[in-house]
């Protein structure tokens, strides 16, 4: 995957505050990006700084090989969504609001595209209901339609569950999903990890305005060197693995056997003294914990 947005040594103060600090960062081509962070952790500020909303101190970001330019809004040609709450004009239903938009932008779109667009989003029956009277949630699917009016190579996306029920944050995970299977990288920012564990690829976790971990999802929720065997004979193999030096067991559930390897010794090589002895195992797969145990061990360390 080649790097779509990178972000180098990017600083930003207010006053004495400083909100970001020499933050390093980086969105693949294809990929969704989970941005993670306590709150007053630098996120709101990091996305209105990407941007341009906000001026940074130092530090470059750039988009697409090209640095993005503050007032030059063609050095970040395919990149949209939004900040916190995206805007609209209140007194105007959704469809006119998406209908301004196209003449503001000076681009010329069928009102089939506009429709499809609400209906991507879930909003086909609010299409001619004033914005003033949306909830959050609605105001950012709207916000999600606009930004895809004109499909961005990335969209960013501040809190996008925030403010929907159940069934709509199902429906905003389909959609990313949906979103990134037809060739959009997506950077998202939510509180809700247990969300982000289900459709990220990689996970920046920031803390006090620095970037404390960035890594694919499975590196942060795998255990190292702890795996589960699923076998047909579990006493025969605790009594196998017991009698060998190079690891141990940690928890038997049913069928399954946990299994901790303390030396330098592979999966592989378990399975095979399993199965030349006589056991038959049936599946092999590493011990995952939660994103959000991850994401508290290292705010906590940090």
């Amino acid at each position: 995957m080649t790097h779509l947005l990178t972000i180098r040594g990017l600083t930003k103060r207010f006053g004495t505050f400083t909100a970001l600090d020499r933050l390093d960062m980086s969105v693949k081509e294809g990929e969704v990006y989970g941005l993670l962070g306590p709150n007053g952790a630098g996120k709101t500020t990091l996305l209105a700084t990407i941007f341009g909303l906000l001026l940074p101190d130092s530090g470059e970001i750039q988009f697409n090989g090209k640095k993005i330019m503050p007032g030059r809004p063609e050095t970040a040609q395919g990149l949209d969504g939004f900040v916190d709450t995206p805007a609209f004009f209140p007194h105007l239903s959704a469809i006119d609001n998406l209908r301004l938009s196209v003449r503001r932008r000076a681009r010329r779109l069928s009102e089939q595209v506009l429709w499809e667009k609400l209906e991507q989003v879930g909003l086909t029956d609010a299409a001619e209901r004033k914005v003033g009277g949306f909830s959050t949630g609605m105001k950012k699917r709207l916000g999600i339609a606009r930004a895809l009016l004109i499909p961005p190579r990335l969209l960013i996306l501040d809190e996008p569950t925030s403010g929907l029920d159940p069934n709509g944050v199902k429906d905003m995970r389909q959609l990313v999903l949906d979103l990134k299977k037809a060739g959009v990288s997506i950077l998202l920012s939510s509180h809700i990890l247990s969300e982000v564990e289900q459709i990220a690829d990689r996970v920046g976790i920031i803390d006090h305005g620095r970037m404390v971990r960035e890594d694919w999802l499975d590196a942060l929720t795998v255990t190292p060197n702890t795996h589960w065997f699923t076998v047909d004979d579990v006493i025969s193999a605790i009594s196998l693995l017991s009698a060998h030096d190079g690891f141990v067991v940690d928890r038997v559930e049913g069928n399954a056997i946990q299994i901790r390897l303390t030396s330098r010794l592979s999966p592989a090589y378990v399975n095979r003294l399993l199965v030349e002895n006589g056991v038959l195992v049936q599946a092999i797969h590493p011990e995952k914990n939660h994103l959000e145990d991850t994401f508290f061990r290292i705010i906590g360390i940090h």
